[in-house]
């Protein structure tokens, strides 16, 4: 698939970075691309933070980022778990 250029946003940090991906990049690839890309360290678990596409939680991030809908210019926010924002229990 052809590339695209993406917004990486995480906006608690008012952090922000633009990237070609591919139209084929999972979710979860492109949220840790962003993380790395954003935070400049390796040491941060993805799985401690969650997707948004247009103010919608992303919950299966092996979806595509064709799949989701975001195509060229979309925006793809990361955010982290918080006291607002509770991680998915499993037990």
């Amino acid at each position: 698939m052809s590339a695209i250029t993406v917004r990486l946003i995480m906006p608690d940090r008012w952090l922000e970075h633009v990237a070609e991906l591919s139209a084929d990049t999972t979710v979860g690839d492109a949220k840790a691309f962003g993380i790395r890309e954003m935070l400049q360290r390796s040491s941060d678990d993805p799985a401690d933070f969650y997707t948004e596409f247009a103010e919608r939680r992303i919950r299966d991030e092996t979806r595509t980022l064709a799949d989701v809908g975001i195509g060229a210019r979309g925006v793809l926010s990361i955010r982290a778990y918080d006291l607002g924002h509770y991680a998915p229990f499993r037990g």
